[in-house]
């Protein structure tokens, strides 16, 4: 037998445990356990942080669409004719003045 299938036949084969090889190194193979949950913990908690985040932009990005769209109908029904027409579906008296108040300029 050759000395890597011999190194192979002894960690698989579970001889190395028998022989104390392992446990010699226990702690050590611990702290890489240890720092590999670790490792996969905070990655889980980014990309879940990072998945927020998108779902917040594209939220605030709707939101904003929409905001947009109510202030442009907003801007649309202050117009004075459309004002003058809802009045008049309403069956309103009020009318339009003759002689619209203007800008008073003082000569200083």
């Amino acid at each position: 037998m050759r000395k890597s299938e011999q190194i192979i036949a002894t960690l698989f084969g579970g001889r190395a445990l028998l022989r104390g090889l392992v446990s010699n190194h226990l702690n050590f193979i611990l702290y890489i356990f240890f720092l590999l949950i670790l490792y996969i913990s905070m990655n889980n908690a980014i990309e879940k942080t990072l998945l927020e985040n998108y779902r917040l932009e594209k939220e605030l990005q709707l939101l904003h669409a929409e905001y947009t769209r109510k202030a442009a109908d907003l801007m649309q029904q202050s117009r004075q004719q459309e004002i003058e027409k809802q009045l008049r579906l309403k069956g309103s008296s009020l009318e339009a003045p003759e002689n619209p108040p203007a800008w008073i300029k003082s000569e200083r």
